[in-house]
């Protein structure tokens, strides 16, 4: 482009640091669950850009969050703040299904 006489752009991409990921957390199903799993992941400085809690099957609950992280070496550390709280038995990066062939 400059040997065409364009003009150089300055380009930024953002802040590149910050890590999103997908996380699920299976647990018991127990009054404030939901509440304390939000305090793990906000005390370990996490933001949650989405949240979804499936209904309990057999007194077992489902909690997927998306989160922001400030660097994915946090991962280790926020997963194991969740797996800390009363009930949550399992926390991993959530899968992502393939789409069915019709």
């Amino acid at each position: 482009m400059k040997g065409l006489g364009r003009p150089e752009i300055d380009v930024r991409w953002g802040d590149t640091t910050e890590f999103r990921v997908t996380l699920v957390a299976e647990s018991f199903q127990r009054p404030h669950l939901l509440a304390d799993l939000t305090e793990a992941i906000a005390l370990e400085g996490v933001a949650i850009v989405s949240a979804t809690v499936e209904p309990p099957t057999q007194q077992r609950v489902r909690h997927t969050y998306t989160l922001q992280l400030p660097e994915a070496a946090h991962l280790p550390g926020l997963m194991r703040a969740m797996r800390n709280v009363p009930g949550v038995y399992d926390v991993g990066r959530a899968q992502h299904q393939a789409a069915a062939a019709h």
